[in-house]
């Protein structure tokens, strides 16, 4: 099976992806951690990498790679942006959240203050910034809103979820697709 995962920012997606991963045995992908690496080999905030990415015209390197995990491996979760875009086979999440608990989230994770929040309202500003920047280019770039919910095959609210319920509740779903001989991929 190929999963991909996508969501708002602090939905829970890397967690549940790895959580997931460790459960089903699969490989994880992750673009988001390897553009937050850029990021900081660049000296770049990850807001400054996206649109330096963005005004040079470089998604396009991510996006082939997408579509090379997707072509040459099985049994994996992508963590990404736009991997159900480029994995059209692919059983597509998306992971929504409230914006307040997505910077409460923000506020005491570990990512949270390597992208340098100074407070709530800052943290609030720059998530809805970079969420704004997100949908216009992608839908400038690919010509498809990623807000559309009928672009997933399963959309969970994780604000009043713990991880553990999350990554139940996604099992579940996946092992009944499964079970329905892939009809659902």
């Amino acid at each position: 099976m190929k999963i991909t995962i996508t969501g708002d920012l602090y939905s829970g997606k890397s967690s549940v992806a790895k959580g997931v991963c460790e459960v089903m045995d699969y490989t994880y992908f992750s673009v988001g951690e390897l553009q937050r690496k850029l990021a900081v080999e660049k000296g770049m905030t990850i807001m400054e990498y996206n649109d330096y990415v963005f005004n040079n015209n470089l998604d396009h390197e991510v996006d082939n790679r997408t579509v090379a995990v997707g072509t040459e491996n099985e049994n994996f979760i992508f963590d990404a942006r736009l991997a159900w875009h480029f994995i059209p086979n692919s059983f597509k999440i998306y992971f929504k959240v409230d914006i307040d608990i997505a910077v409460e989230r923000a506020m005491i994770c570990k990512r949270g203050k390597s992208e340098n929040y100074t407070c709530v309202q800052e943290a609030k500003e720059k998530i809805i910034g970079r969420r704004r920047l997100e949908v216009k280019r992608f839908n400038e770039m690919y010509n498809i809103d990623i807000d559309n919910d009928s672009n997933y095959d399963l959309v969970i609210d994780t604000t009043h979820m713990t991880m553990d319920e999350v990554i139940k509740k996604t099992i579940k779903k996946l092992q009944e697709c499964s079970n329905k001989s892939n009809t659902c991929i």
